[in-house]
C-alpha cells in the first residue's frame, strides 16, 4: 500500500526553503561568534570577535533570508503567517521553515 508522504512541493520551493536553513545555520553560527553576551554552548578557548562589520553581516544574512521569503510569497506559496493579516487576533505565527533568526 502507497504511504501517503503530504503535499507535493514544487522543486523551485523546495531549494528556496533550503536555502533559506543553510542561512539561518550561518546566521547563527555568526552571532555565537560575534556576540561576546551570547550564553549558548561554545568551548572556553571560542575566539569571539564583535565588530561593525560583523554586524553589518549579520543584518545582511537577516535581508538574504527575508527576500528568499519574498522569493516565495512571488511563487504564490500560501503565506505561513496566517494571522498576520488580523490586526485583531492576538496569535503570533512562529517563525516559517523553524528558522531561529
Amino acid at each position: 500500500m502507497p504511504v501517503d508522504q503530504g503535499p507535493v512541493v514544487a522543486p523551485e520551493v523546495a531549494q528556496t526553503k533550503q536555502h533559506r536553513k543553510d542561512l539561518d545555520e550561518v546566521l547563527q553560527r555568526l552571532k555565537r561568534d560575534s556576540d561576546k553576551g551570547y550564553t549558548g554552548e561554545r568551548a572556553p578557548d571560542h575566539v569571539v570577535r564583535s565588530s561593525r562589520e560583523r554586524s553589518l553581516a549579520v543584518t545582511k544574512l537577516e535581508e538574504a533570508i527575508m527576500w528568499l521569503g519574498m522569493d516565495l510569497k512571488a511563487q504564490n506559496t500560501p503565506s505561513p503567517y496566517p494571522n498576520s493579516y488580523n490586526p485583531a487576533s492576538p496569535v503570533i505565527d512562529p517563525t516559517a521553515d523553524g528558522l531561529k533568526l
